[in-house]
């Protein structure tokens, strides 16, 4: 039986992290189910979002390694690492629009346990998704 992460973030903060003995297909309709009730109908979108995200591990790696990372289309780059692609699905459900952008205030990030890592990496992926976004004042021009 494979392993399913699930990091739940807002507002840039890790919230929650947990593991469950779970194929991923099974633990994202479950998880996608539950979030349900956690939605405002009134204020935001449900979106679910399957990605394939890419990882980059440099050589050289393990036979336990490569055991792992060949499960995800791995293939050898030329800067000496290997790339392969892990899904990863996106539960929004507290997002909004501010201006132009899309906002997610709060999301689920559910991907297969790999490695450390890979972990390490889908972390960050997730406190990033709900970054709030900076006043910038790039591409706007003083008069002058």
């Amino acid at each position: 039986m494979s392993k399913t992460l699930i990091l739940r973030s807002r507002e840039g903060s890790l919230v929650s992290k947990t593991v469950v003995e779970s194929e991923i297909k099974q633990a994202i309709r479950k998880i996608v189910a539950d979030a349900v009730p956690l939605w405002n109908l009134d204020t935001s979108d449900f979106i679910v979002i399957r990605d394939m995200y890419p990882v980059s591990v440099k050589l050289p790696i393990s036979k336990e390694q490569y055991d792992l990372y060949s499960k995800y289309d791995m293939s050898r780059t030329t800067n000496g690492s290997v790339m392969f692609n892990v899904p990863v699905y996106v539960i929004s459900f507290d997002n909004e629009w501010q201006e132009e952008d899309y906002v997610d205030k709060e999301v689920i990030v559910v991907a297969p346990v790999v490695d450390q890592k890979v972990e390490e990496i889908i972390t960050e992926l997730a406190i990033e998704a709900t970054k709030p976004r900076e006043e910038s004042d790039e591409g706007l021009e003083e008069d002058e």
